[in-house]
């Protein structure tokens, strides 16, 4: 896979040379937590808020109402039929989170994500970083840096781009005991190269070897490496992540690998991830296990601010663990900061379910348009 990753990383690059225009991709939704609508009125057309962002080399500037830092709280509340095996009830407040976004200078920025409440239960801090871009880093000197507790740089984030109740399986997935996942934060440093809307770029990451709430002592630091090439709306991706967690007598040294696929072309997005994964000792036994998961999934923006999805999950591994699911499902933007949310899970398992999730979003923000609550 890390073979035919890198090789159609160099095509995608050889091709992209040529590239005169990004169609547009969700690298600002990616550094600032803000849902695309923010920006656009469909996945191509600007609000004023996107302009400015344009206006201001990509960068995340001051974007709310007089030039202020964006702060935001958003949530939601949320129904499923499927009984909750801790005991929640079905209809709960599922999330509430404060979230804010600011530019100290022209090359620094700070923002911070902080959940209240997350799944219905107390929550914790997800983002919370300080960075860096050089001068014209998405125009010239391609540097940024990144230091504090952050998301890994993954092809779709596991929180702003799911528009769904139900997580993304492979990004939730663990390994026997090992507790990593990639939708935990990490504390860690990144470095990126390269321009993330157009042309290749590629992200490196030194992370705390520690797995929030797993109370397992950290273990030295976790690397990851992601690069990727975006041309004309087309987003070519790879990563590796590996480290090591004391899980027993036999310690374990893991790997994950993945190439994803994704292509925005006017109201439609489709995206595409598949990963493989070996652990050495997931159990503490010196028995390796072999992973692997992916998903594909398909956006498309109805009329009247109507977003239809349909996305196929699934995740596995040679310790017995296995999964399907199928999730179809539309999200209707009601108001400004107000969005209605309804989807049928289909799951594969052990048996066969129909799970109906309900959510109704809500949010306020100081962005000058668009809702700025997802």
């Amino acid at each position: 896979m890390r073979r035919a990753a890198l090789a159609a990383l160099v095509l995608a690059t050889a091709f992209g040379a040529g590239a005169r225009r990004a169609e547009a991709i969700p690298a600002f939704a990616m550094q600032t937590g803000l849902q695309c609508d923010a920006c656009h009125t469909s996945l191509r057309a600007t609000t004023e808020l996107g302009e400015s962002y344009l206006r201001n080399d990509l960068r995340l500037p001051n974007l709310g109402i007089g030039g202020k830092p964006i702060v935001a709280l958003r949530g939601q509340l949320a129904y499923t039929s499927e009984p909750d095996p801790t005991g929640l009830p079905k209809a709960i407040v599922d999330e509430v989170e404060f979230f804010m976004a600011a530019r100290v200078n022209h090359e620094v920025s700070v923002a911070g994500q902080f959940y209240v409440t997350d799944g219905g239960v107390p929550g914790s801090t997800r983002e919370a970083w300080v960075q860096y871009e050089s001068p014209g880093s998405f125009a010239g000197a391609p540097v940024r840096a990144t230091v504090g507790s952050i998301t890994l740089p993954l092809p779709v984030d596991p929180e702003t781009f799911r528009q769904t109740n139900q997580h993304y399986a492979v990004w939730d997935q663990t390994v026997g005991a090992n507790p990593f996942a990639f939708i935990d934060p990490r504390n860690a440093a990144s470095l990126g190269l390269g321009n993330p809307v157009r042309g290749p770029s590629a992200t490196l990451v030194a992370a705390q070897g520690h797995d929030p709430h797993s109370g397992l002592p950290a273990t030295g630091t976790d690397r990851m490496l992601q690069a990727q090439e975006a041309v004309g709306g087309v987003v070519l991706s790879a990563y590796e992540y590996a480290g090591h967690r004391e899980l027993g007598p036999i310690g374990d040294d893991f790997q994950r690998r993945a190439v994803g696929l994704n292509v925005y072309r006017g109201r439609l997005a489709v995206e595409t991830l598949l990963q493989t994964g070996w652990d050495t000792s997931p159990n503490g036994d010196g028995v390796g296990i072999a992973s692997s998961g992916g998903f594909a999934q398909v956006r498309y923006q109805l009329p009247h601010a109507t977003f239809a999805l349909v996305r196929y999950d699934g995740v596995n591994d040679t310790g017995g663990n296995f999964s399907r699911s199928l999730v179809v499902g539309a999200t209707h933007l009601l108001t400004r900061g107000l969005r209605l949310g309804l989807e049928d899970v289909i799951q594969h398992g052990g048996r066969t379910t129909h799970t109906l999730n309900a959510t109704l979003g809500f949010g306020i923000s100081n962005t000058r348009q668009g809702s700025g609550a997802y």
